[in-house]
């Protein structure tokens, strides 16, 4: 179950980072959505299991999230327009994403506040590494910083000449994006081993 539930992950990734485009500013926007998109949705979640609504659940609950993300959209129309015009129906992924079905509809014994913070810990962790993916895709491929700028334009800051980054421009593509998403896996897996094996030690001195 574990091993179907990693596959999710990764999948539900991959179909949120490949098609958006590789600036920050975007990753930003669609990282946040998948955020607000997962605390409102556990707490909407949590409010049909109260009222005892068992049938039509996984439909109000993708109801829900389709209706969040109308509104979410409509504000970068209004306030952002350019990233709205850019990203378009690429809104409409985080809610469609089997990630955020699998997630918010889980652990249904658990109370309110477990549920928020089990699924806030995973979305946090998820929104990291995407940001982090967005960030060195900005700075490396294009050279620049983007970001929420004025009169409904995107801010764009330029880091290093188009020659010193046309080296990197391979990770702006879908090939590179594989690439390196499956370096951070084996590195988080490294790390959570260490971290297994660190908590493992401890318990055997507490039980010495």
């Amino acid at each position: 179950m574990k091993k179907y539930s990693n596959y999710l992950y990764l999948l539900s990734f991959l179909s949120i980072i490949i098609p958006t485009p590789g600036r920050f500013v975007f990753g930003f926007t669609i990282c946040m959505e998948l955020f607000l998109l997962t605390i409102t949705g556990t707490l909407f979640n949590s409010l049909t299991s109260f009222l005892k609504i068992k049938e039509t659940k996984t439909m109000l609950l993708l109801m829900f999230l389709i209706s969040f993300t109308i509104i979410y959209r409509q504000i970068f129309v209004v306030f952002q327009t350019e990233v709205a015009l850019v990203m378009s129906i690429l809104f409409y992924l985080p809610p469609l994403s089997l990630f955020m079905i699998h997630i918010l509809s889980k652990n249904d014994e658990l109370s309110l506040l477990q549920r928020l913070k089990s699924n806030g810990t995973h979305i946090v962790l998820f929104c990291l590494i995407g940001l982090l993916f967005f960030l060195l895709r900005d700075l490396f491929v294009f050279g620049t910083f983007t970001f929420y700028g004025e009169n409904h334009l995107i801010y764009e800051k330029i880091i290093f000449p188009f020659q010193t980054t046309g080296f990197f421009a391979f990770i702006g593509s879908i090939p590179g994006v594989l690439m390196i998403f499956a370096l951070i896996l084996v590195l988080l897996k490294f790390i959570k081993r260490k971290f297994d094996s660190y908590e493992n030690l401890e318990a055997q001195d507490a039980l010495s």
